[in-house]
């Protein structure tokens, strides 16, 4: 199997920490890419709410060591030149990930969520939506594996995106086939950019001139073709059957504004999976701070309109 070029991963990742029984998983996960040449720079930041002079804060250097002694038991026999750095920093939580992620020009934030906590998963779908890198939900208690990666497609150029870095990733941790999947579902519920460019019967020719450009680095790319009238419930369904370990998928939007925005699929997915979902952002998505932090309707965290 050829292996990718070592630029080809994501070189500088934030690992959202908050203390929590979450952060044992995403720990785990983390370290799993780092030892998979994966991620090589790991930025673990926990952000502490604002002081309130009625509850005791715990100090950013009783914080720090904890992070430290947290993340130990973990990032054992890292390949060489894998760096770790830590940080505290302190108020609201989704500007202060936003603000890192910005600063540092960060390429992927991983962030934990408890699968009895909502607000958990819906930091992960804002920051899939606001931020300026790829995003990684991992839900607490997911295998930590990476041996079955499933792709929904729609034959779009954000689609190609998000196979050619899942057969990266899959190249990094050989393993040698990644399942490619196509939800066909009724029209009146149209998510997908490229919706119409399939046409049953011709369904093997579209997916072999969709593949022939993208550099799969030796990993096989199995095609599935499903009928269902809500795509999200057929990825997670799919998932399951064929023992997922991950999700990957791209952001969806017809421009370079639009691009930082969730199409419903990718949102829909974020909130349903129970295994790991990677939301990739290419497609110039980098945003600057001041647009992250300054947009109201974000900041407040509601009325937000999904395509």
């Amino acid at each position: 199997m050829e292996q990718p070029p070592t630029d080809k991963g994501f070189q500088r990742t934030l690992i959202a920490v908050h203390r929590a029984p979450t952060d044992e998983t995403l720990r785990a996960y983390a370290a799993l890419l780092a030892r998979n040449g994966m991620i090589r720079d790991l930025r673990l930041l926990h952000v502490l709410p604002e002081p309130d002079a009625s509850k005791s804060t715990p100090g950013f250097g009783s914080v720090m060591a904890e992070m430290k002694s947290a993340t130990a038991r973990h990032f054992t026999d890292l390949p060489t030149g894998v760096q770790l750095r830590y940080e505290v920093r302190q108020g609201p939580l989704i500007d202060g990930l936003l603000e890192y992620a910005a600063e540092q020009q960060v390429d992927l934030v991983m962030v934990g969520n408890r699968k009895d906590h909502p607000l958990r998963r819906s930091l992960a779908r804002r920051l899939a939506m606001k931020a300026p890198c790829s995003v990684w939900l991992v839900p607490e208690g997911s295998p930590v594996s990476l041996s079955h990666i499933l792709v929904p497609i729609d034959f779009s150029a954000r689609a190609a995106d998000a196979l050619s870095v899942a057969c990266v990733l899959a190249a990094q941790a050989k393993v040698g086939e990644i399942a490619a999947l196509h939800v066909y579902f009724d029209e009146a519920r149209t998510t997908y950019d490229h919706a119409d460019d399939v046409v049953r019967g011709r369904e093997a020719d579209t997916f072999k001139r969709f593949l022939a450009p993208i550099n799969t680095f030796g990993v096989r790319v199995l095609p599935l073709f499903e009928s269902g009238s809500h795509p999200a419930h057929t990825i997670a369904r799919l998932a399951v059957e064929k023992s997922a370990d991950l999700i990957v998928l791209n952001t969806r939007g017809r421009s370079a504004s639009a691009a930082v925005l969730l199409g419903s699929v990718a949102e829909e997915t974020l909130i349903e999976s129970s295994v790991p979902v990677l939301v990739i952002k290419h497609f110039g998505a980098r945003l600057g701070v001041l647009q992250a932090l300054l947009d109201r309707t974000f900041r407040r965290g509601s009325g937000v309109q999904f395509d």
